[in-house]
């Protein structure tokens, strides 16, 4: 009986994991996904997502996992293992690791160049000055240019500021650039 309360302590807490991780990211080809159902050690399943973005879980059809957060896909999962094989499945899944997504910040910062952006957290454009080491000494503050997919922004630091204090952010995406020009005064 203590081993089936352990049991249930750790899928807990590993839902507890998961919860954090639901709200965060969106599943992409390269993630690997941890599979497991509760009491079925041979179900357990180590997957990376394939460019297709579609898995093939034990005995279920193809899958597809892209694009949808890890609470979708254990809905899905579980609907397919209730439907013909496992009533009630106590199925968790996670992300054990993340493809890394870059960004890039230049121009005027300290630290120039392609920067690893946290799987863990989305981050607005402010987060990214903060990545690029802040601003240099000779940085345009009235010119900060976010470039995404051929579209261009620019936003002056005092726009940044007050639309964080009203609760809105610019967020970033993976292979935005951030860049900031220098001052020429």
């Amino acid at each position: 009986m203590k081993w089936r309360l352990k049991l249930c302590i750790s899928y807990v807490l590993a839902s507890g994991l998961a919860l954090a991780q639901d709200s965060v990211r969106r599943i992409v080809a390269g993630d690997v996904l941890v599979i497991n159902v509760a009491e079925e050690l041979d179900m357990k399943q180590n997957l990376r997502v394939p460019t297709d973005g579609k898995i093939t879980y034990w005995l279920l059809d193809p899958v597809v996992v892209t694009n949808k957060t890890v609470a979708e896909v254990r809905q899905q999962l579980y609907t397919m293992l209730d439907k013909d094989y496992i009533i009630k499945p106590a199925i968790s899944v996670e992300v054990s690791e993340y493809v890394k997504h870059y960004i890039n910040v230049t121009g005027s910062f300290l630290k120039q160049g392609r920067v690893e952006i946290p799987a863990e957290r989305p981050i607005d454009i402010l987060d990214a000055i903060g990545l690029g080491g802040g601003f240099s000494p000779r940085a345009d503050k009235n010119k900060i240019i976010l470039r995404r997919k051929g579209q261009v922004s620019t936003y002056t630091k005092k726009q940044l500021d007050k639309l964080y204090s009203e609760g809105n952010r610019v967020m970033i995406e993976p292979d935005d650039t951030v860049e900031v020009q220098e001052s020429i005064l």
